[in-house]
């Protein structure tokens, strides 16, 4: 049935409320922040893990999230209100 696609629906809800109340509503900002964080993970660290075994792969990960996190800190501006 035309007009009745989950498209449709978050077309309609941009249309009846503004694109900024929709992307608050179905959480939109958090899943385009998980997609920017993995994307900057993968493009510094490849796609696949060095180690071979799964905790090695563990302890690759936690390492590599600590560096990404670190990383993003030092990125990160330092802002005071005037």
């Amino acid at each position: 049935m035309p007009g009745n696609t989950q498209s449709d629906h978050h077309i309609e809800a941009i249309a009846l409320q503004g694109r900024l109340a929709w992307q608050k509503i179905t959480g939109y900002n958090l899943r385009n922040y998980a997609e920017l964080a993995i994307q900057r993970y993968k493009r510094i660290f490849g796609n696949t893990m060095k180690a071979r075994a799964l905790p090695q792969q563990k302890t690759e990960a936690w390492f590599s999230a600590s560096a990404l996190n670190r990383m993003t800190n030092l990125g990160m501006p330092v802002s005071v209100k005037i």
